[in-house]
């Protein structure tokens, strides 16, 4: 489920996961995963409208995210990021986080390599 909304200048992406059970596309199938909710952010800019565009595209065709272990927490079988996002609006790249000036130009490289183009759109 994928719900965006804009407030100021920044877009606000809410994604949420429900748990359930991995499917042959997954490292364990068969076996439950713990589902999530997670936050991202992007400016509300040309580019960034059009970053969201790609990024609800990525997500229709189920790029977005995977069941993994999470390199963050150490959990296993969760959701979890395959398209970098940024989660918090300060603290530069370490805190996952703006300011990052080239943080548009290396999502759309990131989503291209997943075949995800303007063409698609």
């Amino acid at each position: 489920e994928e719900e965006e909304e804009e407030e100021g200048g920044v877009i606000v992406i809410h994604y949420s996961f429900r748990d359930g059970i991995q499917g042959p596309q997954h490292a364990r199938p068969g076996v439950p995963y713990y589902g999530t909710r997670r936050v991202a952010y992007l400016p509300n800019t040309e580019a960034g409208r059009m970053a969201l565009r790609l990024l609800e595209k990525a997500f229709e065709c189920k790029l977005t995210f995977t069941v993994g272990d999470s390199v963050t927490t150490g959990m296993k079988n969760v959701v979890v990021w395959n398209v970098h996002h940024k989660t918090n609006m300060e603290g530069g790249p370490q805190a996952y986080g703006y300011p990052y000036p080239t943080y548009l130009f290396r999502l759309t490289e990131e989503l291209a390599a997943l075949g995800i183009t303007e063409e698609l759109l």
